[in-house]
């Protein structure tokens, strides 16, 4: 798991921490999260572990296992396989409710491209859940802007700006400016933003003083495992398989 803060003092909710998974080898060290599940994507395996996921992040939340303030949510990432599984939201639907979690305590993320892949599921999925009280963000924001047309009418809380755009700040005149366009078009929306991969100081100050609301990356804090660390904001974790 891994803390998102906030920047600035009047962020009383959003999201506090973001699950991550990770597979550890035979030699019990983590393997690199992008190749453990490209690997899961090809053999189709994505939705058994999303519900995996799911289902461990109610169990820790209803447990107390993770812990969030008030009016603060944890993080879980859905992908583009999923996300066309017709199942898949009456499966979210049950497993709040058995599990007693608030909804608002749920912050699902989804990217662009998962959306465009699946418009129709992806529509009913995100307007369904933010109905009952789940929060939503759009992951990974910026790598494919041309699809946003298509997007500006869902139902949508948070622009995650994706984290090639979000380090070297100070010296990068291109993503200063594509920066600040997404922290405009998100104001225009009426969403509050996210900038993932914070890597340094100097990154982490410029995204602040330009009025991004949220800040997650190793310079904040690099995840780690259930139940090693607290915080004000909550308990974070990464969950394993």
């Amino acid at each position: 798991m891994q803390p998102i803060i906030a920047t600035g003092t009047g962020a009383a909710s959003g999201p506090a921490l973001e699950i991550l998974i990770r597979m550890p080898d035979e030699r019990g060290r983590y393997a690199n999260s992008a190749d453990f599940l490209r690997a899961a994507e090809r053999y189709q395996l994505m939705p058994q572990i999303d519900r995996w996921v799911i289902n461990g992040t109610l169990a820790a939340v209803s447990s107390g296992e993770i812990k969030l303030a008030a009016s603060r949510s944890c993080a879980i990432n859905i992908s583009a396989q999923t996300l066309g599984d017709e199942g898949f939201l009456d499966f979210v639907v049950e497993t709040l409710d058995h599990s007693g979690v608030s909804p608002a305590s749920i912050c699902f993320e989804v990217t662009e491209s998962a959306i465009t892949a699946n418009v129709q599921h992806a529509q009913r999925f995100i307007e369904v859940l933010h109905g009952i009280g789940c929060e939503f963000a759009l992951d990974d924001f910026g790598s494919s802007l041309g699809s946003f047309a298509s997007l500006k009418h869902l139902p949508i809380d948070y622009l995650k700006i994706d984290g090639a755009y979000t380090r070297n700040l100070n010296t990068d005149p291109v993503n200063q400016e594509m920066v600040a366009a997404m922290i405009k078009l998100a104001r225009t929306m009426d969403f509050r933003v996210v900038a993932e991969q914070v890597e340094a100081q100097e990154d982490f100050d410029w995204l602040r003083d330009n009025g991004v609301d949220f800040v997650q990356g190793n310079f904040v804090d690099p995840p780690v495992t259930m139940g090693a660390a607290t915080s004000a904001s909550g308990s974070y974790l990464a969950l394993s398989s």
